[in-house]
């Protein structure tokens, strides 16, 4: 079914069977803070007047490509590293593009694994995405795929495409999963975005993106993931929620933007979610 207000959406999250990598190392942020602790609002796109979060993107550009665990990811991580780096210059936007060529253990264009995901970026690194633009599709891993350039010669400006030596890499440093409204939202707010799995369900797809979506079928078959930035209360109708990065265009929702019910597992965001660190030189 193809709706007006959104794109068409098949299983783009795929966990794989048995135990998950992790390396957690640090205690965990819902063990250094109460619950009475956490503000009742948070949203990393504002932090003392400051935005550590980057653009929206679109998986489904040029072609449909089921990369949301990638764009998940790689949305989460980024606004790590610019949280680390206290907000100051450069904002980092890691691409996904890299993880889709050289991590095909984590995922491909038919679905993967956050967590994987994060495995491989603590184990190889990932470039920034004027490396590697997004092309919607799974590449070799070669070289020239994880970092290039094209017609720089001035003597030649159509040289074909070459490899960038020693690009800068980003690395994942410790990485694990976390569950639960409080162990989330504590998460969020002591070191920075999440990646989280949710049931993608028809309605979604076509929300228009003003107020808090509340499923009303119970949907819990994980299919997609997202990246939950902070949370709130709304003000009209009191409802708590989650505040969500997607990955299809900000043509769809508020911006490619929405609000989800929080502390109900709506969409089963509050079941299956990730975290990772990123190691700074």
């Amino acid at each position: 079914m193809v709706l007006a207000r959104g794109p068409v959406h098949t299983p783009c999250m795929v966990q794989p069977e048995g135990p998950l990598p992790s390396n957690v190392r640090s205690a965990l942020p819902h063990q250094l803070i109460s619950a009475a602790s956490l503000p009742a609002s948070w949203d990393w796109r504002s932090v003392n007047n400051t935005n550590f979060v980057g653009v929206s993107r679109n998986q489904h550009l040029p072609v449909y490509c089921g990369s949301c665990w990638a764009f998940a990811v790689t949305s989460a991580f980024s606004a790590r590293i610019h949280i680390a780096q206290g907000g100051n210059w450069p904002l980092i936007t890691i691409a996904p593009q890299v993880i889709l060529n050289c991590g095909s253990s984590a995922g491909t264009c038919y679905g993967g694994s956050p967590q994987l995901a994060n495995a491989f970026m603590a184990a190889k690194g990932v470039p920034d995405e004027t490396c590697a633009p997004y092309e919607a599709t799974d590449l070799p891993c070669t070289a020239e795929n994880i970092c290039k350039t094209c017609g720089f010669d001035l003597t030649n400006p159509t040289a074909l495409c070459v490899p960038v030596a020693n690009p800068k890499l980003y690395f994942v440093d410790e990485y694990g999963s976390v569950n639960g409204t409080t162990n989330m939202m504590s998460e969020i707010y002591l070191r920075g975005p999440i990646t989280c799995g949710i049931s993608a369900t028809a309605e979604l797809i076509a929300f228009d993106g003003s107020g808090v979506f509340v499923d009303s079928t119970n949907a819990t078959a994980i299919n997609h993931a997202i990246a939950v930035h902070g949370w709130g209360v709304d003000s009209q109708s009191g409802l708590p929620y989650w505040i969500i990065q997607n990955s299809w265009g900000t043509a769809w929702g508020d911006r490619g933007w929405f609000k989800l019910l929080r502390g109900s597992n709506n969409l089963a965001v509050e079941t299956d979610c990730a975290w990772a660190t990123p190691l700074m030189n």
